[in-house]
């Protein structure tokens, strides 16, 4: 048995937010103490006074959270500058959470560290592991696949990276009473937990493939050996960071995307949110503000048939910064396209993200993803 409720409150005083959240999310649990909670904020949220505000009325509570570019909550939908909690509560399941430091400069290691951590807090085997990763200077790829290896290979990873309403200026991770940066924070679920996820972008190739013939890091310098941005003119008449680069790889069944951060006027060169290896066949991709909502829909549709009717205990939902970009006004579309397989009395929780994380087909790797929507299903399963 598993018990999950939802809270959100939009204060500006983070401790009245907190009270206000947690009320909500534990009034959902049927007289239970919570063990563990998810926190998602605004990036103008206090999160040192948000985990002392929950601590201070649950002493042993775990917590696990981050700054995001917007927040998702059950019966609200798409929120900004607000604070959501997902509160669980289980006899037959264990919690734990983790975190890793320096992940920008050792990504290895900082998520060896936050599972760990986190397997520690258990005698169990996990059964899911919910990422909150540093969504500025880190290779989100590195990030992934070293929390897939640490957690082991048939353990999905879900979540992403954490945001700061795209002002690229610092993003937070919150582990039980430590908030701070450049970290990978994780919630693990522990025993008997049945999963089910789905992921989609709505975006199609647009044009002929090209190559990347001159990149370093996540900085673009040439594509066809022209300045990058010279194929952005091709296409668009100008540079535009609402056009995706897609980037072949023929082992996975989805585009694989990366989002332009801005452009450099004077060289051409393009910043990406992530690296894309020299030599990669790139070409642009594009999508209708419809396609992108669709896409919600169909992620969800995924997950929800992997549940084939079964009765479905929380739902994560991960969306990325620049999909909420592109929406502008129409964001509140992307989870009300949802709402009606979801249904209103799920729990519901997610963020917008600097890229998002998780398997691309049942029993598959966990990958990384960016203008994706990643939905996952839980429900507490028969030991």
């Amino acid at each position: 048995m598993m018990k999950v409720g939802t809270g959100w409150s939009d204060e500006p005083d983070s401790a009245v937010a907190a009270t206000e959240a947690l009320d909500m999310a534990v009034a959902r649990l049927d007289g239970q103490a919570p063990q563990a909670a998810l926190v998602y904020a605004a990036v103008d949220q206090d999160l040192q006074q948000v985990t002392g505000t929950l601590r201070a009325r649950f002493p042993d509570l775990l917590i696990a959270g981050c700054t995001t570019d917007g927040e998702i909550a059950g019966g609200e939908g798409f929120l900004e500058d607000s604070l959501v909690i997902m509160a669980f509560a289980s006899d037959t399941l264990d919690f734990a959470v983790g975190i890793g430091q320096g992940a920008i400069g050792d990504p290895a290691q900082a998520t060896a560290d936050a599972v760990a951590m986190a397997r520690a807090g258990s005698s169990k085997d996990p059964s899911l592991c919910i990422a909150m990763l540093e969504g500025l200077g880190t290779n989100i790829h590195d990030l992934a696949g070293g929390l897939q290896k640490a957690i082991g290979a048939g353990v999905p990873v879900v979540g992403g990276a954490a945001g700061d309403q795209l002002r690229f200026e610092g993003t937070q991770q919150l582990c039980n009473d430590v908030v701070t940066s450049d970290a990978v924070v994780v919630l693990t679920i522990h025993g008997p937990l049945s999963i089910s996820s789905g992921v989609a972008t709505g975006y199609t190739p647009l044009g002929q493939p090209h190559t990347l013939t001159k990149a370093d890091g996540a900085v673009v310098h040439q594509i066809d050996n022209r300045p990058a941005a010279d194929l952005y003119a091709d296409y668009l008449q100008q540079p535009s960071i609402f056009y995706p680069l897609a980037v072949r790889d023929e082992s996975r069944k989805s585009l694989v995307l990366s989002s332009p951060l801005n452009f450099d006027a004077e060289t051409g060169a393009l910043h990406l949110v992530n690296p894309v290896a020299e030599g990669s066949i790139v070409q642009l991709a594009t999508a209708s503000r419809q396609e992108i909502v669709d896409a919600a829909s169909n992620a969800v549709g995924q997950a929800a048939a992997g549940f084939d009717g079964k009765p479905v205990d929380a739902a994560l939902l991960f969306s990325c910064a620049g999909r909420r970009a592109t929406l502008g006004t129409r964001t509140v579309e992307e989870y009300d396209s949802v709402r009606a397989i979801v249904g209103e009395d799920v729990p519901t929780i997610g963020f917008y993200c600097y890229g998002e994380l998780g398997p691309e087909v049942a029993g598959g790797p966990s990958l990384t993803h960016t203008n994706a929507f990643v939905a996952v299903f839980l429900s507490a399963a028969e030991a």
